[in-house]
């Protein structure tokens, strides 16, 4: 029997919001009704998800943050939710759950959660989730913080619920563009992480290769605006895409199409860093092992998904790859080398520049990873994936 509702606390970056999809679609399984606290940035996107995985969306407005959590609490207590997740485990997380003796609060493990002692303080009487793998993927570190709530064996899904217009939208851009009829490669330039962003001039560059010498059809995507890179897409599609032979969707598309173009298979193959675009093109899907394209990974389930080419240098592919069991998906490319100066520790996996710009004019150890690198793991792929004839809606 279902219980009644639960809210989940996940306040963070966009990307990170879909290896949290799996895990609402295992909640729906159990409750009837599931709320869920994000961040501005994850907002557009837990909004396609009220089209039928969530029921209420809150944000987490740093502007004002003890007001909206003060009224989230109380719509808390006015709808009687009395289970409550806090994926991250902060203090700012954590006032967005109500106090009570009689509530199922759940936290990260200590060696988890980043602010272990406040979120501990502020919830002392809560609930610590199973610590997470040091070697697993974090959707699989989610679902096992769903131990003792979901029971049964839930397929893991990465499916969004689109509305009408969102897919008749992605439709048409797919037919107007002939997405399907094409070797299609989608570049997706930014993050919200300078770290992460590959240099727009190797950008460039593989996208003359992509076109001129082997015929493929190249499609920019990305953020129109995005604040916390200074609408960094947008900015870079103009200036060195203006005047490019390239399909160009960065201005043209809201977040939901670019999610459904991203996994409806219209493209070939999907080349990004370690970003939403990246992490939605590339995650797998449990299918059963008659659905064409699916491949059984050596836990011995099924999975598909699109063909992803994701570049990583200052972050851990192991936690952040496009979720792929089989490992026939996703091809993880990394810089050759890093520069002399540069702090990013290799073991484990951190950088101390992860999230600031110092890496915009510094020792960037995305210059490091090669066009030719890229290039090679996009002719592999292209062998890889069905042709363009087979890639139907």
């Amino acid at each position: 029997m279902k219980k009644s509702r639960v809210l989940v606390v996940y306040s963070g970056w966009l990307g990170d919001m879909i290896w949290l999809v799996p895990t609402i679609h295992a909640l729906k399984t159990v409750f009837d009704s599931i709320s869920l606290v994000v961040s501005e940035v994850q907002a557009p996107l837990a909004r396609i998800m009220k089209n039928g995985l969530l029921d209420e969306v809150y944000v987490d407005d740093p502007s004002r943050r003890l007001a909206s959590a003060k009224a989230v609490r109380q719509a808390a207590r006015a709808n009687a939710i009395d289970t409550f997740i806090d994926f991250k485990g902060r203090w700012k997380t954590g006032i967005y759950i109500p106090w009570g003796r009689d509530l199922d609060i759940r936290l990260p493990h200590r060696r988890d959660a980043r602010e272990y002692a406040l979120s501990r303080l502020v919830h002392p009487r809560a609930v610590s989730m199973p610590a997470r793998s040091e070697e697993g993927h974090m959707v699989d570190a989610y679902l096992s913080g769903l131990s003792g709530l979901v029971t049964q064996p839930v397929p893991v899904s990465f499916n969004l619920p689109f509305d009408a217009e969102t897919m008749r939208e992605g439709e048409r851009i797919a037919k107007e563009e002939g997405l399907r009829e094409k070797k299609s490669i989608a570049l997706n330039l930014g993050s919200a992480q300078y770290s992460k962003i590959w240099p727009i001039e190797n950008v460039v560059r593989l996208s003359e290769i992509l076109e001129q010498d082997m015929g493929c059809k190249v499609v920019l995507m990305g953020a129109r605006g995005f604040a916390p890179n200074d609408d960094y897409d947008a900015r870079m599609s103009r200036e060195f895409f203006a005047n490019s032979s390239v399909t160009n969707l960065i201005e043209k598309t809201t977040l939901a199409v670019d999610a459904y173009l991203l996994s409806c298979g219209a493209l070939s193959v999907s080349v990004g860093n370690d970003s939403f675009a990246g992490h939605m093109a590339g995650s797998a899907n449990e299918v059963r092992s008659d659905t064409a394209g699916a491949v059984q990974a050596a836990n011995g389930r099924w999975y598909r998904a699109n063909h992803t080419v994701a570049l990583f240098s200052s972050t851990n592919p192991l936690f952040c790859q496009p979720y792929d069991p089989t490992g026939t998906f996703s091809t993880i490319v990394l810089p050759g080398s890093y520069p002399d100066e540069c702090v990013y520790d290799h073991k484990a996996h951190t950088c101390p520049h992860y999230g600031d710009r110092y890496c915009v004019e510094r020792a960037h150890c995305m210059q490091h990873l090669t066009v030719d690198q890229v290039v090679e793991a996009i002719e592999a792929k292209l062998k890889a994936t069905p042709s363009p004839s087979h890639r139907k809606s």
